[in-house]
């Protein structure tokens, strides 16, 4: 049996991206073009990348620099991944959010190990000002 090194890698490393807040560049080549984004308060109208575009998008100009991600409870499958994420953020109006996430993510593995993302997937456990 395997732990997945190369996916829970990935993994650290895409939240890595998000803390910072990277420009969208960084994310899109490891999301299939059709990727089924399922996040809430997006457009539905929307698929794809234009989909993860939009909801981007309102993340940079809704969040200051830095966020956090604290990722647990990891269980790697062949072409699946479901994780626990704690995300605290400070909005620029300067209010302070911390939300328990749950995600789901499929994916094609790519020749070097790396997943490339068809299906992501990220629900609210909870949420709560503070």
């Amino acid at each position: 049996m395997t732990d997945y090194p190369e996916i829970r890698g990935f993994i650290a490393d895409w939240f890595a991206r998000f803390d910072r807040l990277d420009p969208i560049d960084a994310f899109l080549p490891d999301l299939h073009p059709d990727v089924e984004w399922d996040t809430p308060d997006i457009d539905t109208a929307l698929g794809g990348h234009d989909r993860v575009r939009a909801w981007y998008r309102v993340v940079l100009e809704t969040l200051q620099r830095p966020t956090e991600h604290h990722v647990s409870k990891i269980v790697v499958k062949p072409g699946a991944a479901q994780f626990e994420v704690l995300f605290r953020a400070t909005t620029v109006a300067g209010d302070l959010i911390e939300a328990s996430v749950q995600e789901d993510w499929r994916f094609e593995t790519r020749p070097d190990g790396r997943p490339l993302i068809t299906h992501y997937s990220a629900k609210f456990l909870q949420e709560a000002d503070t």
